[in-house]
């Protein structure tokens, strides 16, 4: 009979470690699309690139926690949060080439909202997921979304 669960503990994204120089370029920026927005007249925007850039910064500065993630019979858990197979089409394992890349599961899902779901792969062992992913969804290439391929690429 085969395993019933596969567990593994990984940081919930991938923490960029922000250098001086860019916590200034990025205050530039912000400081930048304000003096714009007030050039138009446009209050509401600038008010909108404050709070966006006091939330941003926040989150940069935070450090990731770790979560357990499991694959089981009904779908994956990812801490407290369970998504059903039912609810995905298929998934992708990730694997970059370069040793200091990020091993990641691609979950396709059926949700208009959160069409693709990225989750870290940490300490998993990839044959092993790969094998018991195989019996609950299609294996179908993706890519990573263009969200996180900008956030990935500013440092995010």
């Amino acid at each position: 009979m085969g395993q019933q669960e596969i567990h593994w503990r990984a940081k919930e994204y991938v923490f960029h470690k922000k250098s001086v120089d860019w916590y200034w370029y990025f205050g530039l920026v912000v400081v930048c699309l304000i003096a714009f927005s007030i050039y138009v007249d446009n209050i509401l925007f600038a008010f909108v690139v404050g709070i966006g850039a006091f939330t941003m910064i926040l989150n940069a500065t935070k450090i990731p926690d770790t979560v357990n993630y499991t694959a089981t019979s009904r779908g994956i858990k990812t801490g407290k949060i369970q998504y059903p197979y039912s609810t995905l089409d298929s998934f992708w394992l990730n694997i970059p080439k370069e040793e200091s890349g990020e091993k990641i599961l691609l979950l396709r899902s059926q949700k208009i909202s959160m069409p693709m779901i990225v989750i870290p792969l940490g300490d998993a062992d990839i044959d092993e997921l790969h094998g018991f992913l195989l019996n609950f969804l299609e294996e179908k290439e993706s890519s990573l979304p263009l969200g996180q391929i900008f956030m990935n690429l500013i440092g995010f």
